[in-house]
């Protein structure tokens, strides 16, 4: 029998239903991203899912700005092109506005990353507009081309098969990063891109001039790769940037998510573009002409890359880097895990033992200072980030006696500093190297300027990872089972209990610096 509703009982229950499909409706969160690089300023609008992390395009908005004609050639980013870019982001915030837009990631890569007056013009931005932008280095990019290549190159192009090299060629500088079997042995940022190599020319050449001119400073850059170019043999090369894929677009095919192009085929393009003046490009292949003019260094730099690597073909991932920014954006917010993570332990191992510090103490050292970190987290309060900065120290702290067993401690400092770790910024890079450099002697003062020019959050987190780095690495000298090491923490002093059966142990413990600890955390060790 069906059940009938009054007058006065339907409206509440239409409104049950309503909130019900309410609830089922998935909740959107407006993001954006802005992405300013040498040329131009980028943003992105899109609208999130919250419950997939999936995203859909709104708006994309792009403005030319001339940081790269500025700081190429001056190293200074002009107090026009300040106000200019001011102009911009004031609209890309009132479009934010008018979307509803709640998280927002700002981006600066290598025009503003090479300027001199990089912090003021950052701090000029944000007076103006209330964005913070956020500095990208080249191991950033380093990162992101991982990301790209893992999320939109189809696995039959065989990336965790085979010996790859990823080049990110931009309009300011190229990054290339080698991986073996899907694991990444080096990136090096070149100050190389499609654009500078033309900022840099001193007046106006024909193009047979301006194809020698460039050539000559592409052939340059990369001869600082020549020292190395014997590890960067690679049987294919990922190559990424909108010039890269412009010229893709040159050989007439469409609709693809990632596209090769052979050795053989790539050199026969590079010819015919080669012979052909910028209008000629630009008219014949219905481009417009800013990206028409970016074509001849994207080959240039391609061809040597070729030459270094011996590569077979040229892979070209069609997502733009807009995209991919954005999905990292998501993750970010979202805590989901970053897929690099694997990437920078692989390198920190590879970079140890390139400096003959991987072995049982080195791993040892890690262990403590990981189960020490874990189990002192009421005392330190310190997070994720802050243990991979001591991982690495743990990792890499000896690695100095590579150049003298006099005073390491301070070469594996340099050695940390000079070695770029992709997914790690300059200050975690720098706190890292700190962190290994205070692991013996001396302790921190202000009289050592590397630690003086810390903020003071950074100096209070050096001095307590670099205190526990202290007790692992004396810990690492005389036991092996860090498994078996419980820790106890008292009112006025840490226990430390091993449960070794090394004899040596009980004599062997006075050695152990924990001053320094003492110092950091108020608290006397105390082992048994």
């Amino acid at each position: 029998m069906a059940i009938m509703r009054s007058r006065s009982e339907r409206p509440f229950w239409r409104a049950e239903r309503a909130m019900s499909e309410m609830s089922r409706k998935p909740e959107k969160r407006l993001m954006a991203t802005i992405d300013i690089g040498a040329h131009s300023a980028r943003m992105l609008i899109a609208e999130v899912n919250v419950s997939d992390r999936s995203f859909v395009e709104l708006e994309e908005l792009e403005m030319p700005v001339p940081l790269g004609s500025n700081v190429f050639r001056t190293a200074m980013i002009s107090d026009e092109s300040i106000q200019i870019l001011c102009g911009i982001l004031r609209n890309f915030k009132q479009k934010m506005e008018e979307y509803g837009v709640t998280h927002c990631r700002a981006i600066a890569t290598s025009a503003v990353r090479e300027a001199g007056n990089a912090e003021i013009f950052i701090e000029r931005i944000r007076h103006a507009t209330g964005i913070v932008i956020q500095i990208f280095d080249g191991t950033d990019e380093a990162r992101l081309d991982y990301i790209a290549t893992i999320s939109d190159v189809p696995a039959k192009y065989g990336f965790t098969k085979k010996a790859t090299l990823i080049a990110d060629i931009g309009t300011g500088a190229c990054q290339v990063s080698a991986y073996d079997y899907g694991q990444l042995c080096f990136t090096e940022t070149l100050k190389v891109g499609t654009l500078r190599a033309i900022e840099l020319m001193p007046g106006t050449f024909s193009s047979t001039a301006m194809v020698q001119f460039v050539s000559m400073l592409v052939d340059k850059s990369f001869s600082e790769l020549e020292h190395i170019s014997g590890r960067i043999k690679a049987q294919t090369i990922i190559a990424m940037g909108s010039s890269v894929r412009t010229l893709f677009k040159l050989t007439g095919r469409r609709g693809m998510v990632a596209a090769s192009i052979s050795r053989e085929e790539f050199f026969n393009l590079r010819s015919t573009i080669l012979n052909m003046s910028l209008e000629e490009v630009s008219e014949k292949y219905r481009i417009p002409p800013d990206l028409a003019e970016t074509i001849a260094p994207c080959c240039m730099i391609l061809e040597n890359l070729l030459r270094l690597t011996d590569a077979e073909s040229i892979v070209i991932p069609m997502a733009s880097t807009k995209n991919v920014l954005m999905r990292d954006f998501i993750h970010a917010e979202f805590g989901i895990k970053d897929i690099f993570d694997e990437q920078i332990h692989n390198l920190i191992n590879r970079t140890a033992a390139r400096y003959l510090c991987w072995n049982e103490y080195s791993e040892r050292t890690c262990c403590f200072a990981d189960r020490l970190f874990s189990l002192l987290e009421r005392l330190h309060g310190l997070g994720k980030r802050e243990l991979l900065i001591l991982r690495i120290a743990a990792r890499l702290h000896k690695s100095g006696l590579f150049i003298n067993n006099q005073a390491y401690h301070k070469h594996s400092y340099y050695i940390i500093m000079n070695t770029e770790i992709p997914g790690i910024s300059m200050r975690e890079r720098r706190l890292a190297a700190l962190v290994a450099r205070y692991h013996r002697k001396a302790e921190p003062k202000m009289l050592h300027p590397e630690y003086a020019c810390l903020p003071l959050e950074d100096r209070s987190i050096l001095n307590k990872l670099a205190a526990i780095l202290r007790i692992a690495c004396g810990l690492a000298a005389m036991s092996s089972i860090p498994d078996h090491m419980t820790l106890k923490i008292e009112p006025e002093r840490i226990v430390i209990r091993l449960e070794d059966n090394i004899s040596h142990f009980t004599e062997s413990m006075v050695e152990i610096d924990t001053n320094y600890f003492r110092s950091v955390f108020a608290r006397k060790v105390v082992f048994y």
